[in-house]
């Protein structure tokens, strides 16, 4: 009982954020508005004040990165296999494939998910998430670069992407949090109070906006290779990094933070880099949106079942 009343309210938001959508109470710009307001202040407010608070030594969780980032390379090298030599599709196409695949959206569902659920004692681990899979998304600008290096701008533009990439409001806060907390310095109260009032809008606003972007005829338009995307970003990879942090012995609320964060819907920056490619647009564009909206059911059940196998991690 105590697992379903910790759930429920995250899930009752983002279905608050569905029907005012359906309903047409709130115009879809607001989903869109609270995103960049999420994305460009609350959350890296968030991230910045509780990593520059946290100690060095907490800094660096290797059972995590093993069991979330293992997980994330062995099903990205799997799927880009099936796309070359079962889909027979060119490699940048078959890395667009891996890449939807296993890309999480760490920032806008991940983070405000685990606080929700967890409380501050789990953003260290939500922005280590974050990383590997910025970390990711470098190696595939890499390969997506190394295919179109016959422009004249190829090496202008690998650099402009990289520097996008750093200049990420969510990876910019991280690595500034992360030397400040490695700096002797302490954060002074009043710049606490006002991060941790910008930071308080982060759970309800992501849940909310996340309710409104769900679509559900993208589950009726969906073709055969959009489900085995889908079935493999929320089935397979959590599953994958299940076996990990067991195997491993991993700290339960650790085990808890891979499985839920491998289990989130496929981050909305590979549109970005479907567009800015012209790669495989409708295909991550659909699949952006069927894990979205499947994640809600999925992501629940992953959660019941964490709470069997972990079942000290949820107590409130």
């Amino acid at each position: 009982m105590e697992v379903v009343e910790l759930i429920f309210p995250v899930f009752a938001v983002i279905v608050t954020g569905y029907l005012f959508s359906r309903l047409k109470l709130l115009p879809d710009s607001v989903g869109d508005s609270l995103i960049q307001f999420l994305f460009y202040v609350a959350i890296p407010a968030l991230l910045f004040v509780v990593i520059a608070q946290e100690e060095t030594w907490a800094l660096l969780n290797w059972p995590f990165i093993i069991g979330f980032g293992g997980a994330l390379v062995i099903v990205f090298f799997l799927m880009l296999a099936f796309g070359i030599y079962v889909l027979k599709s060119r490699p940048v196409a078959a890395t667009m494939l891996a890449m939807i695949s296993v890309a999480c959206n760490t920032g806008i569902i991940g983070l405000p998910l685990l606080h929700s659920l967890f409380g501050n004692k789990v953003i260290v681990l939500a922005a280590l998430a974050n990383i590997v899979v910025i970390a990711l998304f470098l190696i595939q600008i890499f390969f997506l670069e190394l295919d179109r290096s016959d422009t004249t701008d190829g090496s202008g533009s690998k650099l402009e992407h990289m520097k996008k990439a750093v200049l990420n409001p969510l990876v910019l806060s991280t690595i500034v949090g992360l030397a400040y907390a490695i700096s002797p310095l302490t954060l002074p109260k009043i710049v606490v109070n006002y991060m941790d009032i910008l930071s308080a809008a982060v759970a309800p606003c992501a849940l909310f906006a996340v309710g409104m972007s769900i679509k559900p005829a993208s589950i009726v338009e969906s073709g055969k290779i959009v489900l085995v995307a889908a079935s493999t970003k929320l089935i397979i990879l959590p599953a994958l990094a299940l076996l990990i942090v067991l195997v491993i012995g991993a700290d339960p609320l650790v085990a808890v933070a891979v499985v839920v964060s491998a289990a989130l819907p496929t981050s909305k920056s590979e549109y970005i880099f479907a567009k800015q490619y012209h790669l495989s647009e409708e295909l991550t564009g659909e699949t952006i949106s069927l894990t979205t909206a499947i994640s809600v059911i999925t992501l629940v059940l992953w959660l019941i079942a964490l709470s069997r196998i972990y079942p000290g991690s949820f107590s409130i």
